[in-house]
């Protein structure tokens, strides 16, 4: 389902964690998604804004309303904390 703006809810949610001083791997851990799941609906948002990085997907996002422009220090701060409190799945590694 997409919006009237052409990006659907998800696209919409990365867009605004575009906002934040992230890096994509950062994104993902808050979010419980690959970097690679981010990195694909990053070039989705790029593709439907018309825009070739994250700076243009930002400045076209907030002409159309749909990135927060009142992102708070404080909130950065707590993304982060989330990120490194992402339990991390152990993965067994063969002894041969």
């Amino acid at each position: 389902m997409e919006t009237a703006q052409g990006l659907t809810r998800r696209e919409r949610v990365i867009l605004a964690h575009l906002a934040l001083p992230l890096t994509l791997s950062e994104i993902a851990g808050s979010l419980y998604v690959t970097r690679n799941t981010v990195k694909s609906q990053v070039r989705s948002i790029y593709l439907k804004l018309g825009v070739a990085d994250r700076e243009s997907a930002l400045a076209v996002g907030r002409e159309r309303g749909l990135v927060p422009t009142d992102l708070g220090l404080p909130e950065v701060e707590q993304s982060r904390r989330r990120v490194m409190e992402v339990p991390r799945p152990s993965f067994q590694t063969s002894t041969r």
